[in-house]
Protein backbone atom coordinates (compact mmCIF):
# COMPACT_ATOMS: atom_id res chain seq x y z
CA UNK A 1 0.00 0.00 0.00
CA UNK A 2 1.72 3.68 -1.01
CA UNK A 3 1.31 5.85 1.78
CA UNK A 4 1.03 9.85 1.25
CA UNK A 5 1.35 12.88 3.39
CA UNK A 6 -1.53 14.79 4.06
CA UNK A 7 -0.01 17.82 2.07
CA UNK A 8 0.46 16.01 -1.55
CA UNK A 9 -3.16 15.52 -1.38
CA UNK A 10 -3.36 18.93 -3.34
CA UNK A 11 -1.20 17.14 -5.91
CA UNK A 12 -3.57 14.50 -6.11
CA UNK A 13 -6.87 16.55 -4.85
CA UNK A 14 -8.68 16.17 -8.62
CA UNK A 15 -8.47 11.97 -9.02
CA UNK A 16 -5.26 10.63 -6.43
CA UNK A 17 -5.76 7.45 -8.54
CA UNK A 18 -5.28 8.89 -11.73
CA UNK A 19 -2.11 10.42 -10.58
CA UNK A 20 -0.65 7.91 -8.74
CA UNK A 21 -1.59 5.77 -12.32
CA UNK A 22 0.21 8.32 -14.75
CA UNK A 23 3.33 8.43 -12.05
CA UNK A 24 3.56 4.31 -11.45
CA UNK A 25 3.10 4.36 -15.70
CA UNK A 26 6.85 6.27 -16.28
CA UNK A 27 10.14 4.13 -16.71
CA UNK A 28 12.02 6.40 -14.53
CA UNK A 29 12.22 5.82 -10.52
CA UNK A 30 9.98 8.62 -9.27
CA UNK A 31 9.81 9.96 -5.66
CA UNK A 32 7.96 12.95 -3.79
CA UNK A 33 9.29 15.10 -0.91
CA UNK A 34 7.61 17.81 1.00
CA UNK A 35 9.41 20.61 2.24
CA UNK A 36 11.53 18.91 4.82
CA UNK A 37 13.18 16.43 2.55
CA UNK A 38 10.43 13.46 3.93
CA UNK A 39 10.09 11.12 1.23
CA UNK A 40 5.83 10.66 0.86
CA UNK A 41 5.37 9.12 -2.25
CA UNK A 42 7.54 6.78 -4.76
CA UNK A 43 6.09 5.17 -7.98
CA UNK A 44 6.59 1.54 -8.47
CA UNK A 45 9.85 2.00 -11.34
CA UNK A 46 11.34 3.65 -7.89
CA UNK A 47 11.10 -0.03 -5.89
CA UNK A 48 12.01 -2.18 -9.08
CA UNK A 49 15.11 0.19 -9.28
CA UNK A 50 15.95 -0.77 -5.40
CA UNK A 51 15.13 -4.34 -6.00
CA UNK A 52 17.28 -4.46 -8.51
CA UNK A 53 20.96 -2.41 -7.92
CA UNK A 54 20.99 -3.78 -4.08
CA UNK A 55 21.47 -1.01 -1.49
CA UNK A 56 22.17 1.94 -4.05
CA UNK A 57 18.22 3.09 -2.96
CA UNK A 58 18.30 0.87 0.62
CA UNK A 59 15.72 3.16 2.98
CA UNK A 60 14.62 5.37 0.55
CA UNK A 61 11.41 4.30 1.76
CA UNK A 62 7.99 6.64 2.32
CA UNK A 63 9.13 8.36 5.30
CA UNK A 64 12.82 8.88 5.28
CA UNK A 65 14.60 12.01 4.43
CA UNK A 66 15.96 12.45 1.17
CA UNK A 67 18.75 14.65 2.19
CA UNK A 68 20.63 12.34 4.40
CA UNK A 69 21.43 10.17 1.58
CA UNK A 70 23.19 12.64 -0.14
CA UNK A 71 25.55 13.92 2.88
CA UNK A 72 28.85 13.91 0.67
CA UNK A 73 26.83 16.03 -2.16
CA UNK A 74 26.15 19.14 -0.86
CA UNK A 75 25.20 20.29 -4.23
CA UNK A 76 22.32 17.67 -4.48
CA UNK A 77 20.92 19.50 -0.81
CA UNK A 78 21.61 22.40 -2.11
CA UNK A 79 20.04 22.39 -5.54
CA UNK A 80 16.71 20.60 -3.97
CA UNK A 81 16.62 23.24 -1.48
CA UNK A 82 16.60 26.02 -3.70
CA UNK A 83 13.83 24.25 -5.56
CA UNK A 84 11.86 24.35 -2.62
CA UNK A 85 12.50 27.54 -1.72
CA UNK A 86 11.18 28.92 -5.56
CA UNK A 87 15.28 30.20 -6.60
CA UNK A 88 14.95 28.18 -9.24
CA UNK A 89 12.34 26.09 -11.22
CA UNK A 90 14.24 22.99 -12.04
CA UNK A 91 17.85 21.41 -10.82
CA UNK A 92 19.69 18.52 -12.78
CA UNK A 93 22.57 16.57 -10.91
CA UNK A 94 24.28 13.43 -12.37
CA UNK A 95 25.93 10.92 -10.85
CA UNK A 96 27.49 7.43 -11.26
CA UNK A 97 26.22 4.17 -9.77
CA UNK A 98 27.97 1.17 -9.82
CA UNK A 99 25.63 -1.72 -8.49
CA UNK A 100 26.06 -5.03 -8.17
CA UNK A 101 24.90 -5.60 -11.24
CA UNK A 102 26.28 -3.06 -13.68
CA UNK A 103 27.26 0.44 -13.88
CA UNK A 104 25.35 2.80 -14.95
CA UNK A 105 25.04 6.81 -14.70
CA UNK A 106 21.51 8.68 -13.76
CA UNK A 107 19.99 12.29 -13.72
CA UNK A 108 18.57 13.83 -11.11
CA UNK A 109 15.84 16.28 -12.37
CA UNK A 110 13.97 18.23 -9.38
CA UNK A 111 11.01 20.08 -10.09
CA UNK A 112 8.94 22.35 -7.63
CA UNK A 113 5.32 20.66 -6.55
CA UNK A 114 2.73 22.99 -6.47
CA UNK A 115 -1.01 22.99 -7.52
CA UNK A 116 -3.03 25.58 -9.39
CA UNK A 117 0.29 27.90 -9.17
CA UNK A 118 0.26 27.98 -5.29
CA UNK A 119 3.04 27.69 -2.81
CA UNK A 120 5.62 25.23 -3.60
CA UNK A 121 4.72 22.15 -1.24
CA UNK A 122 7.11 20.31 -1.64
CA UNK A 123 9.62 18.69 -4.85
CA UNK A 124 9.11 16.06 -7.75
CA UNK A 125 12.39 14.25 -8.21
CA UNK A 126 13.34 11.49 -11.00
CA UNK A 127 16.20 9.78 -11.98
CA UNK A 128 16.80 9.20 -15.51
CA UNK A 129 19.04 6.54 -16.80
CA UNK A 130 21.35 8.35 -19.34
CA UNK A 131 23.63 5.71 -19.21
CA UNK A 132 23.38 4.53 -23.08
CA UNK A 133 24.01 8.67 -23.96
CA UNK A 134 26.92 8.93 -21.74
CA UNK A 135 28.74 5.80 -22.68
CA UNK A 136 28.28 7.57 -26.41
CA UNK A 137 29.22 10.52 -24.77
CA UNK A 138 32.69 8.78 -23.15
CA UNK A 139 33.44 7.21 -26.51
CA UNK A 140 33.29 10.23 -28.32
CA UNK A 141 35.73 12.48 -25.73
CA UNK A 142 37.97 9.15 -26.06
CA UNK A 143 37.57 9.88 -29.72
CA UNK A 144 39.01 12.85 -29.46
CA UNK A 145 41.75 12.67 -26.37
CA UNK A 146 43.50 9.50 -27.46
CA UNK A 147 45.69 7.86 -30.19
CA UNK A 148 44.18 5.49 -32.04
CA UNK A 149 46.80 2.91 -31.86
CA UNK A 150 48.67 3.49 -29.19
CA UNK A 151 45.87 4.26 -26.87
CA UNK A 152 47.98 6.98 -25.56
CA UNK A 153 46.90 10.70 -25.33
CA UNK A 154 47.32 12.60 -29.00
CA UNK A 155 48.95 15.59 -28.94
CA UNK A 156 46.03 17.87 -28.82
CA UNK A 157 44.76 17.07 -25.60
CA UNK A 158 49.01 16.84 -24.57
CA UNK A 159 49.19 20.31 -25.28
CA UNK A 160 45.79 21.44 -23.83
CA UNK A 161 47.12 19.26 -20.15
CA UNK A 162 50.62 20.93 -20.71
CA UNK A 163 49.04 24.32 -20.58
CA UNK A 164 47.09 23.39 -16.91
CA UNK A 165 49.74 21.82 -15.62
CA UNK A 166 52.13 24.95 -16.53
CA UNK A 167 49.24 27.32 -15.01
CA UNK A 168 49.18 25.12 -11.83
CA UNK A 169 52.87 25.12 -11.40
CA UNK A 170 53.27 28.79 -11.42
CA UNK A 171 49.93 28.95 -9.04
CA UNK A 172 51.62 26.49 -6.39
CA UNK A 173 55.52 27.28 -7.36
CA UNK A 174 56.31 23.50 -7.79
CA UNK A 175 58.53 22.22 -10.25
CA UNK A 176 57.42 20.56 -13.52
CA UNK A 177 59.33 18.55 -15.79
CA UNK A 178 58.85 17.12 -19.56
CA UNK A 179 60.47 14.53 -21.39
CA UNK A 180 60.20 13.52 -25.27
CA UNK A 181 61.16 10.37 -26.50
CA UNK A 182 62.15 9.12 -30.11
CA UNK A 183 62.19 5.73 -31.27
CA UNK A 184 65.93 5.33 -32.81
CA UNK A 185 65.68 4.05 -36.63
CA UNK A 186 62.29 3.52 -36.91
CA UNK A 187 62.04 3.82 -40.79
CA UNK A 188 64.66 0.78 -40.61
CA UNK A 189 62.34 -1.26 -38.31
CA UNK A 190 59.23 -0.41 -40.95
CA UNK A 191 61.27 -1.16 -43.91
CA UNK A 192 63.09 -4.37 -42.35
CA UNK A 193 60.43 -6.16 -40.42
CA UNK A 194 57.29 -4.20 -42.23
CA UNK A 195 54.86 -1.92 -41.20
CA UNK A 196 52.66 -3.93 -38.88
CA UNK A 197 55.48 -4.73 -37.06
CA UNK A 198 56.03 -1.01 -36.76
CA UNK A 199 52.47 -0.90 -35.06
CA UNK A 200 53.49 -3.11 -32.66
CA UNK A 201 57.13 -1.88 -31.31
CA UNK A 202 54.98 1.59 -30.93
CA UNK A 203 51.96 -0.46 -29.19
CA UNK A 204 55.04 -1.97 -26.83
CA UNK A 205 56.91 1.62 -26.47
CA UNK A 206 53.39 3.19 -25.36
CA UNK A 207 52.71 -0.07 -22.76
CA UNK A 208 56.28 0.73 -21.41
CA UNK A 209 56.40 4.16 -20.87
CA UNK A 210 53.26 3.87 -19.06
CA UNK A 211 54.22 1.20 -16.93
CA UNK A 212 57.46 3.07 -15.88
CA UNK A 213 55.82 6.80 -15.38
CA UNK A 214 53.20 7.19 -12.78
CA UNK A 215 49.11 8.01 -12.62
CA UNK A 216 49.63 11.46 -12.15
CA UNK A 217 51.89 12.06 -15.87
CA UNK A 218 50.70 12.39 -18.83
CA UNK A 219 51.54 9.90 -21.15
CA UNK A 220 51.22 10.49 -25.49
CA UNK A 221 52.03 10.19 -28.93
CA UNK A 222 52.79 13.31 -30.21
CA UNK A 223 54.12 12.08 -33.81
CA UNK A 224 54.47 9.03 -35.75
CA UNK A 225 57.00 7.72 -33.24
CA UNK A 226 57.43 9.83 -30.93
CA UNK A 227 56.31 10.32 -27.40
CA UNK A 228 56.30 13.34 -24.66
CA UNK A 229 55.70 12.32 -20.99
CA UNK A 230 54.69 15.75 -18.88
CA UNK A 231 55.46 15.16 -15.10
CA UNK A 232 54.05 17.64 -12.52
CA UNK A 233 56.02 18.33 -9.25
CA UNK A 234 58.57 16.57 -10.58
CA UNK A 235 62.82 17.54 -9.99
CA UNK A 236 65.67 17.37 -12.42
CA UNK A 237 66.85 14.46 -10.14
CA UNK A 238 63.36 12.52 -10.28
CA UNK A 239 63.28 12.96 -13.76
CA UNK A 240 66.99 12.18 -14.63
CA UNK A 241 66.27 8.74 -12.75
CA UNK A 242 62.91 8.06 -14.47
CA UNK A 243 64.30 9.06 -17.50
CA UNK A 244 67.76 6.51 -17.60
CA UNK A 245 65.19 3.47 -15.90
CA UNK A 246 62.80 3.98 -19.13
CA UNK A 247 65.75 4.11 -21.79
CA UNK A 248 67.30 0.82 -19.77
CA UNK A 249 63.98 -0.83 -19.30
CA UNK A 250 62.88 -0.32 -23.21
CA UNK A 251 66.20 -1.41 -24.34
CA UNK A 252 65.58 -4.84 -22.06
CA UNK A 253 62.24 -4.81 -24.22
CA UNK A 254 61.64 -8.71 -26.13
CA UNK A 255 59.19 -7.59 -29.90
CA UNK A 256 58.96 -10.39 -31.66
CA UNK A 257 58.79 -9.63 -35.34
CA UNK A 258 57.86 -12.49 -37.79
CA UNK A 259 61.09 -13.74 -38.22
CA UNK A 260 63.59 -12.80 -35.53
CA UNK A 261 63.58 -10.53 -32.06
CA UNK A 262 63.21 -6.49 -32.92
CA UNK A 263 65.72 -4.50 -31.09
CA UNK A 264 64.53 -1.01 -29.48
CA UNK A 265 66.11 1.87 -28.48
CA UNK A 266 65.39 5.72 -27.94
CA UNK A 267 66.62 8.56 -27.56
CA UNK A 268 65.46 10.88 -24.67
CA UNK A 269 65.51 14.76 -23.97
CA UNK A 270 63.69 16.35 -21.45
CA UNK A 271 64.12 19.25 -18.48
CA UNK A 272 62.58 20.56 -14.99
CA UNK A 273 61.09 23.93 -15.22
CA UNK A 274 60.95 25.76 -11.99
CA UNK A 275 60.18 29.79 -12.62
CA UNK A 276 59.54 31.52 -15.58
CA UNK A 277 57.97 28.74 -17.46
CA UNK A 278 56.54 29.53 -20.99
CA UNK A 279 55.52 26.87 -23.32
CA UNK A 280 57.24 28.19 -26.23
CA UNK A 281 61.01 27.75 -24.33
CA UNK A 282 59.98 24.54 -22.21
CA UNK A 283 59.09 22.97 -25.34
CA UNK A 284 61.96 24.50 -27.24
CA UNK A 285 64.30 22.99 -24.36
CA UNK A 286 63.54 20.28 -24.76
CA UNK A 287 63.45 19.79 -28.52
CA UNK A 288 67.16 20.55 -28.23
CA UNK A 289 67.70 18.42 -25.34
CA UNK A 290 66.51 15.42 -27.78
CA UNK A 291 68.35 16.81 -30.85
CA UNK A 292 71.50 16.28 -28.33
CA UNK A 293 70.71 13.16 -27.18
CA UNK A 294 70.45 12.12 -31.31
CA UNK A 295 73.55 13.55 -32.03
CA UNK A 296 75.75 11.50 -29.28
CA UNK A 297 74.47 8.54 -31.78
CA UNK A 298 71.26 7.70 -30.11
CA UNK A 299 70.13 5.20 -27.57
CA UNK A 300 70.97 8.61 -25.06
CA UNK A 301 69.31 10.32 -22.01
CA UNK A 302 70.01 14.06 -22.13
CA UNK A 303 68.20 16.03 -19.23
CA UNK A 304 69.14 19.63 -19.26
Amino acid sequence: MILLHTHVNTFLSIDPGINKSILNSLRDPICLIDSTGTICFTNEEWHQFEVQNGESFSNYEIGTNYFQHFEKEPAVQQGVQAVLSGETDCFDFEYFCDSTSTSRWFLIQATPLQANASAIEGVVIRHVDITKQKLTELQLKEYAEKDSLTSLFNRRYFQEQLKKEVHYAIQKNVPISLLYIDTDNFKDINDTYGHPAGDQVLKELARQITETTRSSDTVARIGGDEFAVLFPNTSKVELECIANRLSQEIQQLKIQGQHSQIDVTVSIGGKSFTSDLSLNCMVEWVDDALYLAKDKGKNQVVIA
